[in-house]
């Protein structure tokens, strides 16, 4: 049974989110962290993993609806890349604290003194599980009207992100086109805990170097590091395209 205070801090995201949820309880499932129940002794007590499974799925569909409704003249391929992004914890994580979700999640001491209300991971699970849960106590319908009022005022430009994505692609064609030679990609550092690492990658052309890249994970820090190359060779690409 959630506490007085809790149901106010519900009811209060309710309102943020702008929703008719009526089942408190389940939306404060979605809000709990497995740190939280596992460090006050309720293993048993359900956490947002569930539902987060669940919102996933109906994420994906809605998203995957509103692209294809969008882009008619996109092929599968662009719609796949455009996707990719949308559905990214990056993203997610970024939805989460716009709408500050990231204050209402129940998190464990220990999970909170790591840092945890400000990891993108646990804000991306989070809001993944509160669609779970929309989706469980008010429809398809109320998750779709929630989702495409939150994309459509985000103004995503899906040129930009079918650059990033193609990025490597385009570098390698460019520099192909001159000697049939490859860029390389080096590490150049990893930092951070292994839960959280940030890895900067560096990429080369005859020993030149033509751009840098830093990111949570290799393949986008090598992602972003072409396109700082692009951008200092002066490389034009239409993402129109492929």
């Amino acid at each position: 049974m959630l506490s007085a205070d809790r149901k106010k801090q519900i009811k209060k995201l309710i309102k943020i989110l702008d929703l008719n949820m009526t089942d408190e309880k389940l939306l404060d499932i979605a809000l709990t962290h497995p740190s939280y129940n596992f460090e006050d002794g309720r293993e048993n007590e359900p956490d947002y993993e569930r539902l987060e499974f669940l919102g996933d799925s109906v994420l994906r569909l809605v998203i995957s609806e509103y692209l294809f409704d969008k882009y008619e003249d996109y092929s599968e391929g662009k719609l796949t890349k455009i996707r990719s992004y949308l559905v990214s914890d990056e993203l997610l994580a970024k939805i989460a604290k716009l709408l500050k979700v990231d204050k209402y999640i129940n998190i464990g001491v220990h999970e909170e003194k790591d840092g945890g209300r400000n990891k993108e991971s646990i804000n991306a699970c989070a809001m993944e599980a509160i669609l779970g849960a929309i989706y469980k106590n008010m429809g398809f319908i109320a998750v779709k009207d929630f989702l495409y009022k939150i994309y459509n005022s985000l103004n995503f430009n899906c040129d930009e992100i079918l650059y990033f994505y193609n990025s490597k692609e385009i570098l390698q064609q460019y520099t192909q086109a001159k000697n049939k030679d490859l860029p390389e990609y080096k590490l150049m550092s990893e930092s951070g805990k292994a839960h959280n690492k940030i890895y900067e990658v560096s990429v080369f052309y005859h020993d030149e170097h033509l751009g840098t890249g830093i990111a949570k994970t290799k393949k986008e820090a090598e992602k972003v590091a072409a396109v700082n190359a692009i951008k200092k060779l002066k490389i034009m690409e239409s993402c129109k395209n492929e």
